[in-house]
């Protein structure tokens, strides 16, 4: 059997390349050789914190060629270019014969076992989308899964026409955010920030202000809420908050009546949330979560990329080779970076 690499957090701080062979794909799969696979906030938590406590796979936003397919695959041809979902409903539970795909109880991944760092994945074929690398670069196409979780949330908040939204967290998912509620119909967009005046702060800064937003809020400083609530004493109808947990506690305090609080992310750390109950429930708001598994969208996320509308060049500012995947998971954070998403290309 050929044998490929991939790359594995082993312990904290610790990246392995593993020689693996290549599995049999079966009749309903294909086999995908990795051209790039973005780096998501998640593989830096299992890089830094390795919640498992055991060997365990890196990246799951990739993009690829096929080289080969199943027997039974017929939608499929070898070498087409396709973005991978990782996660999929199955298609037979409860849930996915009601049409509830989004409370599947038997999703599929490849996650527990493969890594999209690597040079090769097999997945099923239900998995692939197909897209056109001639108008999108590989590392490029990366940038749909993030997009994907990006509409989730949009989804989820159900933005109307002239609400005032805040936006909490400028990285990838967040900026991605700002053009999405701009078409549902925001009037006024607002984006807050930890560390704004840092290299990198203020190049999400830019970044945020070329994409539609109205203001950029540094939460570094102590009167930042105060000051927000001067200028907007309605405070804002919906609140997307793609920081930290324990940031949810100040989307609360943001959410004016009848407001919504749409979360998305993850701290192996630190996820204790505490906020007024009586606020909450005498002003009626609403808390959600957004979890955009299994996947859905890459074809929108696709179509947003390819017209400009998430401009690529706009959030994909750095790659890496996957022999410097080290240095792309500590780089990622660096505040001395002009730095908003990394994809890692392998060859």
């Amino acid at each position: 059997m050929a044998e490929f690499t991939s790359a594995w957090v082993e312990k904290i701080g610790k990246v392995v390349y593993r020689r693996l062979e290549i599995p049999q794909i079966g009749a309903t799969e294909v086999l995908v050789r990795v051209k790039a696979c973005g780096i998501c906030g998640s593989d830096i938590h299992l890089y830094r914190t390795y919640p498992r406590g055991k060997i365990s796979p890196l990246g799951h936003e990739v993009a690829g060629i096929v080289e080969f397919v199943g027997s039974d695959v017929k939608n499929i041809s070898n070498g087409q270019s396709v973005i991978v979902q990782n996660h999929v409903p199955c298609g037979y539970c409860e849930s996915c014969l009601n049409q509830r795909y989004d409370a599947c109880t038997n999703i599929q991944t490849y996650m527990d076992d493969q890594a999209g760092m690597g040079e090769y994945l097999v997945v099923p074929a239900a998995m692939v989308i197909p897209f056109d690398s001639g108008s999108l670069k590989y590392s490029e196409a990366t940038l749909a899964e993030p997009i994907t979780v990006a509409l989730d949330l949009c989804r989820e908040a159900e933005v109307r026409l002239h609400d005032n939204v805040l936006i909490m967290g400028p990285g990838t998912i967040g900026l991605s955010c700002i053009p999405l509620v701009k078409k549902q119909g925001a009037r006024n967009i607002v984006v807050a920030g930890h560390d704004l005046e840092t290299v990198r702060g203020k190049h999400r800064v830019e970044t945020a202000l070329s994409l539609g937003a109205d203001l950029v809020v540094d939460t570094a400083k102590p009167d930042w809420k105060a000051k927000l609530t001067k200028q907007y004493p309605g405070l804002f109808d919906r609140v997307i908050v793609t920081s930290p947990p324990k940031t949810i506690a100040d989307g609360m305090d943001l959410a004016g009546f009848r407001g919504w609080i749409v979360y998305d992310g993850i701290s192996y750390t630190d996820d204790t949330v505490t906020f007024g109950a009586n606020d909450f429930h005498f002003k009626k708001k609403r808390l959600i979560a957004s979890h955009a598994i299994p996947n859905w969208g890459f074809p929108q996320a696709l179509a947003l990329l390819q017209e400009g509308t998430i401009p690529p060049k706009a959030i994909l500012t750095h790659r890496y080779p996957l022999s410097d995947l080290a240095k792309a998971l500590e780089d990622y954070n660096s505040k001395e970076l002009e730095i908003i998403k990394v994809a890692v290309e392998i060859d």
